[in-house]
């Protein structure tokens, strides 16, 4: 089994966003204007992310404030599809993709101490042909608030059939944010001991984190024990407990044909939940719904 329990570490959660761009590129707020209207919604780091540029934000950072260097990199897609959008977190020297293959942006990535994320698959078009060659990545964006200008915001799919077909992979939310209609709509919740660069990255790589647009997760992991009253009558076995802020909807997505779906009934909500392992999942991940309608996304747990 692969889980990291964000949940059981030590540490605090810190709220960030991943995927952002300034005037630098083609936001319409300068780097200044972008940190501070973070830094005034409670956030507590940014990651700054301009088309083709890394931008030295240090001079950001502050006991209570956090600005991680990066950059989106676009490098041609040679199965067919359209370019790639890879966020690049943690980037200190600009990358010429050009002639570069993705997997190739994604090594020079990680050779400047980087992590790679691909953005926006359902938005950019990608199907599992365009994204099972790739590797490199340790997340793809589950949520990118500025894709639902298209109604194309939410790449939940391609998730799931990459852990299908046995890609370990982490979910995140962010703005990708432009302008002012696209601020503050997804981020991730990461725990660590400090809020240091050194110790982001280490969560996130770990994924000691989860993903929302405004709910909180509280509590997602394996219970063993007895079962009174589980689906399979009172055994002895494994199950998968959660907790959360109150919720119209929780689904325990899974393998094919398995996981669970609940509703809250009349006008009652839900704040817990339970999932009875039945031994054959290749993974399961929680995504819960706020009366809103808004979500959030936990990492999976991988068997």
């Amino acid at each position: 089994m692969k889980y990291n329990n964000p949940f059981t570490q030590p540490g605090h959660w810190y709220r960030g966003n991943t995927h952002s761009h300034s005037s630098a590129s083609d936001g319409t707020r300068s780097v200044s204007e972008c940190i501070e209207g973070y830094k005034q919604q409670g956030y507590d780091f940014l990651v700054l992310t301009d088309h083709h540029i890394v931008s030295d934000v240090s001079r950001y950072s502050n006991d209570s404030f956090l600005a991680i260097s990066g950059s989106e990199i676009h490098p041609d897609n040679p199965y067919g599809g359209t370019p790639f959008h890879i966020v690049a977190i943690n980037l200190h020297q600009k990358i010429e993709a050009k002639n570069m293959h993705p997997n190739e942006v994604m090594a020079e990535v990680a050779e400047q101490g980087g992590i790679s994320v691909l953005a926006h698959p359902y938005w950019s078009g990608h199907t599992l042909v365009d994204l099972l060659p790739l590797h490199g990545y340790f997340a793809l964006e589950v949520f990118t608030a500025t894709c639902d200008k298209i109604g194309r915001a939410i790449s939940e799919s391609h998730w799931d059939e990459l852990l299908d077909r046995d890609v370990s992979v982490f979910g995140i939310a962010s703005d990708d944010s432009h302008g002012l209609s696209d601020l503050y709509h997804g981020w991730i919740v990461v725990k660590c001991s400090e809020l240091s660069n050194k110790s982001i990255m280490h969560s996130l790589v770990q994924g000691f984190f989860y993903s929302s647009q405004g709910p909180e997760i509280v509590d997602f992991r394996i219970q063993d024990s007895n079962c009174p009253g589980s689906e399979k009558g009172d055994i002895n076995s494994r199950r998968i407990i959660a907790k959360f802020s109150p919720s119209v909807s929780v689904v325990f997505k899974s393998t094919p044909q398995k996981g669970k779906h609940i509703r809250a009934k009349g006008d009652q909500f839900l704040t817990d939940a339970f999932f009875d392992i039945m031994g054959d999942e290749k993974y399961v991940r929680l995504e819960i719904t706020a009366p809103d309608g808004k979500k959030a996304w936990s990492q999976p747990i991988i068997f």
